[in-house]
């Protein structure tokens, strides 16, 4: 009978799936959208923040943020660190389990670690775990990845030990770089495995029941999850949405709930009415240049560009949501490595950002230009500027502008969708393309390693050794003062180079239906619905 009754239910569950047609409250249902299909949601593979609002769903790490951002024990359940911040021992829940319902091992950790490390895979996100002894060698091909500083001492005990001292190490193992798989369901089908639902295993709160492409991802709540009774929706509906107005339409219609961008003619209108809001996001929004490829290989063209560039009228006449104009690589907000304080506090800026001060800048930038052999502009080779749709277009054709009334030069926008935008960027093929960076963690060298010479995501190819060796004295600096002045010798070296050409530090404008309540608003970006919940108004 009972084995009946559980049979009826899930065919029930299923129908409602199948015919759902909008955000209707059928089984704490929510229907949101954090933008168009991800490229993946392979955790070692993925490159993009939005992917992985969908893994931190799916999986879940050692530690992770609570609603108030701050660190909190995730599928550990405790740890400890010894050698003075080289040694850290996590202990695995008892009662963590796979979405199949197999028991989370400390081995998984190790064998997804490994993977990210792998230089085989090219993983985007290897970086973030430099820190682990031997990480680097083994990326670089000098070592091999099983001799990563990570074992498992037994099924539930977690050993790492780390190439110098990091007392941060709790956080950064919150990353999705850090995220578990499993080796007899990924070893399988390294490719593939992420596209089937049977074999898209996850230990986090939700796993996936139905991935339609082109339309939607749906997940239901994993009952297997260890904490799965604090988790609020039974089914979370991804929609897949690439254009700011017909996500609008969509949060205006009751059709979804969620959007995690405004479009920037209605932001202000939006703002008024309660549908729009601020969150605040440590990112920074920059164009990256090509730094092998003339004329961008000159800093000095480089730096004529960005002074020809009025950063307040972009945020206070297009942006228009909290925005600030940056002229640095850290953003505000990030703890500095010798004390509590802002990293931004020592060195607020490179150069004024300030409207009163423009023109100003204008006149260091035609002589900078007219120093690299291009006066007035004439002989520069008209370039090609590429983003993706929405707002960015609008930035840029403000920016294509000022370049034209400042230093007579051109620069054509090319448009291309966010997949295809992902691979032109990753593989070096543009002149000039937006880009956005959110560290992950609170540590300076979240944003300097960017621009690291070899790393994946250097896409510009900056490369400086001077720079380089900044960021290896700052890795094994013996104490917080030295590490800090190595920081900031990193970030003088590259701004003196202008490596990237920043625009604005981040402040995220989102759509949210007026009866969700409890999204966690992460400080990168990574938007959670595990807790959230619609509230029906009175009638």
């Amino acid at each position: 009978m009972k084995k009946n009754i559980l049979i009826i239910s899930f065919v029930f569950i299923c129908f409602l799936l199948s015919c759902h047609k909008g955000p209707k409250n059928i089984l704490n249902e929510i229907t949101v959208s954090v933008g168009p299909e991800p490229q993946t949601i392979d955790p070692t593979i993925n490159s993009a923040t939005d992917a992985m609002i969908y893994t931190s769903h799916l999986f879940e790490n050692l530690t992770v943020r609570d609603e108030n951002n701050n660190i909190i024990p995730a599928a550990a359940e405790s740890w400890t660190s010894s050698n003075n911040n080289t040694i850290y021992i996590f202990n695995i829940r008892s009662n963590a389990k796979w979405s199949d319902g197999l028991d989370v091992k400390a081995k998984d950790f190790v064998y997804a670690w490994k993977r990210m490390v792998d230089p085989k895979n090219s993983a985007s996100y290897s970086i973030f775990l430099d820190v682990i002894k031997n990480a680097n060698d083994i990326m670089m091909g000098n070592k091999d990845k099983d001799t990563l500083g990570a074992k498992a001492i037994d099924d539930k005990t977690l050993y790492v030990e780390l190439e110098y001292p990091v007392p941060y190490f709790p956080e950064l193992v919150s990353h999705s770089a850090y995220t578990p798989l499993r080796e007899d369901i990924v070893s399988k089908d390294e490719k593939g495995w992420t596209l089937k639902t049977e074999t898209m295993v996850g230990n986090g709160a939700f796993q996936i029941v139905r991935w339609d492409h082109n339309f939607r991802l749906v997940v239901r709540k994993n009952t297997d999850y260890w904490n799965y009774k604090e988790i609020k929706p039974d089914i979370i509906n991804f929609e897949f949405i690439d254009n700011d107005d017909t996500a609008m339409s969509a949060i205006l219609n009751n059709e979804i709930y969620f959007y995690y961008n405004t479009p920037i003619n209605d932001r202000e209108r939006l703002l008024k009415e309660g549908i729009a809001r601020t969150v605040t996001n440590i990112s920074l929004y920059f164009y990256e240049v090509d730094n092998r490829k003339k004329p961008f290989n000159d800093a000095r063209v480089r730096k004529a560009i960005s002074l020809a560039i009025d950063r307040e009228y972009i945020v206070s006449n297009i942006m228009k949501g909290g925005e600030i104009p940056a002229s640095a690589i850290v953003p505000y907000n990030i703890k500095d490595a010798d004390s509590t304080n802002d990293f931004r506090t020592k060195k607020e800026e490179y150069f004024s950002t300030k409207s009163e001060d423009y023109q100003k800048n204008i006149e260091e930038a035609r002589a900078l230009l007219a120093d690299a052999g291009y006066p007035e502009g004439r002989g520069f080779p008209i370039f090609e500027f590429i983003t993706n749709p929405g707002f960015h277009v609008t930035v840029a054709q403000s920016v294509q502008t000022m370049l034209k009334e400042a230093l007579n030069i051109d620069m054509v926008i090319k448009q291309e969708e966010w997949a295809s935008l992902l691979q032109t960027r990753r593989y070096g093929n543009f002149d000039m393309a937006r880009q956005s960076w959110i560290g992950g963690y609170n540590n300076p060298i979240a944003f300097l390693s960017l621009l690291k010479t070899g790393y994946v995501l250097n896409e510009g190819r900056y490369s400086n050794a001077e720079f380089d060796n900044a960021l290896i004295n700052a890795s094994i600096a013996e104490n917080d003062i030295d590490r800090s002045m190595y920081l900031h010798n990193a970030e003088d070296i590259a701004m003196d180079d202008m490596a990237i050409i920043p625009l604005y530090y981040y402040s995220s404008t989102i759509m949210q239906n007026k009866n969700l309540t409890n999204v966690i608003y992460d400080i990168f970006g990574i938007y959670n619905f595990s807790k959230a919940e619609i509230i029906e108004e009175s009638k």
